[in-house]
């Protein structure tokens, strides 16, 4: 039998359906997402300690905001309101939380090791946080299951994660150029954080979760009728 692979368009496609069902609820959420971090990007402004608490605020919305989307896209059924995908990620988001502190490491001293190890790890465990949330596994095992996910499609994966980047970043330059009038100062500071937040963070979050779906439908496609896939824990 023939490797099946990853259909990029598919899944961008895939990606717009899963946005469509659940419209309400994640304009809802990015727009709290947004708001609150252009309050913390505030801080910023207050020196070292103020960054380092921003920084902290920052990455804490991050694990809420892709693990409640996650929730919404990954997990059967359809939310009817935040309180589900946040009983959901509540009790995984210390996981969530190093889950993207490790994976940032990583694909940083990657980055610095000539760019091209930090993109093939950013390509291999881009799925270790959906893993978390809907198999309820530990850290280093969403690591592994992220590994294993993508190992066959790895450069379709590396494609679709790039066209995730390119848009988000157009749509980060947007956000920044519609706050230029706002000037430097804390307004122009908030404004461009909420504006980027809002247009650019969705996609990624959308995104990685619709890819986390294909891949495991993929994988599921292709075991044999007498296995079963990892079931959540």
């Amino acid at each position: 039998m023939s490797q099946a692979k990853l259909g990029v368009g598919n899944t961008i496609q895939a990606a717009r359906v899963s946005f469509e069902e659940n419209r309400t609820l994640i304009i809802r959420l990015t727009l709290a997402f947004a708001a609150l971090n252009a309050i913390s990007a505030l801080l910023d402004l207050a020196g070292p300690a103020g960054l380092a608490i921003s920084l902290g605020i920052t990455i804490l919305l991050g694990a809420v905001y892709g693990g409640m989307v996650a929730a919404m896209i990954c997990l059967p059924g359809k939310a009817e309101g935040l309180g589900e995908p946040w009983a959901a990620v509540r009790p995984v988001l210390a996981r969530l939380i190093w889950v993207s502190l490790l994976s940032a490491l990583a694909v940083l001293a990657g980055l610095f090791a000539l760019i091209v190890p930090g993109l093939i790890i950013l390509t291999l465990l881009s799925v270790a946080g959906q893993s978390v949330l809907v198999e309820r596994i530990s850290v280093f095992q969403s690591f592994g299951r992220s590994f294993n996910l993508v190992k066959d499609t790895a450069w379709q994966v590396f494609g679709y994660l790039l066209v995730l980047a390119l848009l988000s970043l157009v749509l980060f330059g947007l956000a920044l150029l519609i706050s230029l009038p706002f000037g430097a100062g804390a307004l122009g500071t908030a404004v461009g954080s909420f504006l980027s937040n809002l247009l650019s963070t969705p996609v990624l979050a959308i995104g990685s979760a619709a890819l986390y779906n294909q891949l495991t439908d993929l994988q599921r496609n292709e075991l044999p009728e007498d296995d079963e896939p990892p079931a959540p824990l």
